[in-house]
């Protein structure tokens, strides 16, 4: 059995895009791609969220990643330390 892949992000939703269910939607369309939400905070105008995504690959991940970008969120990799305990 191999070691999970895990990769920590900053996702940034604004322009509408942080009114729509991409998160839900991310869940049904990749279910080999388990993410935890570290941090969030969404308010009327823009919502920042720290997630945290495991897979079995990289490339699931990476699939994953395009998705949130195609649905114009913007990802930034999260640098050093941690996100948030754990």
């Amino acid at each position: 059995m191999s070691t999970p892949v895990k990769q920590k992000c900053w996702l940034t939703f604004e322009g509408g895009c942080q009114d729509q269910p991409v998160i839900w939607q991310l869940s049904q369309k990749f279910p080999k791609v388990m993410f935890d939400i570290r941090q969030a905070h969404v308010g009327a105008k823009i919502g920042v969220m720290a997630l945290q995504f495991t897979a079995d690959t990289q490339e699931d991940i990476d699939a994953a990643i395009q998705f949130l970008a195609d649905a114009e969120v913007r990802i930034d990799p999260v640098e050093g330390g941690s996100m948030v305990a754990g």
